[in-house]
């Protein structure tokens, strides 16, 4: 089924079950203007929801969980008058200058913040009252082990740390449908509202959702799955950073190499279902592979109402 087919099956469920405005706070590792936090931020405010964004200044795919504490912290805010409640932040880093203009003396320089850094502030300054923090959706799946690296999924699990319930939404990538995507997400939140009891959290208290999408245009339908183990790659020193930065070539440095897919045994892993194109949910509390068993009959009532293939 594709994401129209699957968008126009909802539509009745759309028209006669609104869901109420939603206080959520949208933050990422890919940049406070990338097109996937834009596109989640205009459908979600298309369906009366308050937005905030507050994501890093530059892309910090690949920070995990860190943060940096003591330095200056330079707030702004998105100067595209499309997205007026779109923030980023900056920080700041003191070192030897290396440009000839300068060479030798000290300096302070402005650096893009973390992810962790930017959902903090989105919960702190922008967004205090959040009923949801949505942390992508991510350029590239986060899957098993992966997870452990991904300013996404730290930036989810920063906020489950702060108390509001979290998800950790990943694409294809090599997806470029942004609007598709942010549809399908939409679609869950307003699914999670409708699901919950009147006056209760969006999720169990400490509990986050890892969700993994495949390419849209071959969505078989949704597993609901462990986090899992698997790690899509392995990480490894070369000689040669050339083949992963050309401006790098004959270099040392840190690279990685792709494994082979997840063993299809594993019939509970997010990876398996993803890379059969299934839309993957999985449950997680604080450490990536973490059994979720307990937190799926939690949702189970929830489940039964996905409008999902």
């Amino acid at each position: 089924m594709n994401v129209r087919h699957l968008i126009l099956a909802c539509a009745g469920l759309l028209l006669s079950a609104p869901a109420l405005a939603l206080n959520i706070l949208l933050t990422n590792d890919d940049g406070y203007r990338h097109p996937n936090i834009r596109a989640l931020y205009q459908e979600l405010k298309a369906q009366g929801h308050t937005v905030r964004i507050a994501a890093p200044y530059a892309d910090q795919s690949g920070r995990a969980g860190a943060f940096l504490y003591g330095r200056e912290v330079v707030p702004g805010r998105d100067d595209d008058p499309a997205y007026p409640d779109s923030y980023y932040v900056k920080t700041t880093q003191d070192g030897t200058c290396q440009s000839p203009a300068c060479a030798g003396q000290e300096v302070t320089v402005e650096i893009s913040g973390t992810p962790v850094m930017a959902a903090l502030y989105g919960l702190e300054k922008l967004l205090p009252r959040a009923d949801l923090v949505i942390s992508g959706p991510n350029v590239g799946n986060n899957l098993g082990y992966v997870n452990n690296f991904s300013g996404t999924f730290n930036a989810a699990l920063i906020a489950l740390h702060s108390g509001v319930p979290a998800l950790a939404v990943s694409a294809d990538l090599k997806e470029r449908d942004a609007a598709g995507v942010a549809r399908i997400v939409a679609r869950l939140v307003r699914d999670l509202d409708n699901a919950r009891v009147a006056g209760a959290p969006l999720l169990p208290k400490g509990v986050g959702l890892n969700v993994n999408l495949p390419p849209l245009a071959g969505l078989k339908g949704i597993k609901y799955t462990q986090v899992g183990t698997y790690l899509p790659f392995a990480l490894t020193y070369t000689d040669d950073l050339g083949d992963l930065n050309p401006a790098a070539r004959g270099r040392f440095g840190l690279s990685f190499k792709y494994a082979a897919p997840a063993s299809a045994s594993d019939t509970t892993a997010e990876a398996v279902w993803v890379q059969q194109g299934y839309l993957t949910i999985s449950p997680f509390n604080g450490v990536p592979g973490t059994p979720g068993h307990e937190a799926l009959r939690a949702l189970g009532r929830w489940a039964d109402t996905l409008c999902l293939p």
